[in-house]
């Protein structure tokens, strides 16, 4: 089946909507310390959008996500983006200072609305030309 954004539902659109935002937040800074920042490419944390490609390829194909396999990819992602956070967060003074960016926390964001994307999601029905395809 050809992918149509008009028979994927709702699941489907807010998975492919938090990838579009969690690879848009790869380009915001992600360390930013006033005078100096980095995005999420220099911070390597382009890597993390591996975590999405078994989403999106399944709802791109039209086909199930595995609740288990499915939820743990953005769990993984959200703890990831919090790790990042603590991780650039130090004290001074007395006082923490987190240095952790926008896009670090656009991307939890993303990694939170994947997960509801794929509690959410169910594939579309198979018209009756694509199940006289398969028969």
């Amino acid at each position: 089946m050809l992918f149509s954004w008009s028979n994927t539902n709702l699941g489907g659109k807010i998975i492919l909507i938090s990838t579009v935002i969690a690879t848009i937040s790869m380009f915001l800074p992600w360390v930013d310390m006033v005078t100096r920042y980095t995005t999420g490419f220099q911070e390597y944390a382009f890597a993390l959008l591996l975590l999405y490609i078994y989403p999106v390829v399944q709802t791109i194909r039209n086909q199930s996500i595995s609740l288990v396999f499915g939820s743990l990819t953005s769990i993984i992602a959200a703890v990831a983006a919090v790790a990042f956070m603590e991780y650039k967060t130090i004290p001074f003074e007395g006082v923490n200072l987190c240095f952790a960016g926008q896009g670090t926390y656009l991307f939890f964001a993303a990694s939170v609305f994947l997960f509801a994307g794929i509690l959410k999601y169910k594939p579309a029905p198979l018209t009756a030309v694509e199940s006289a395809e398969i028969q």
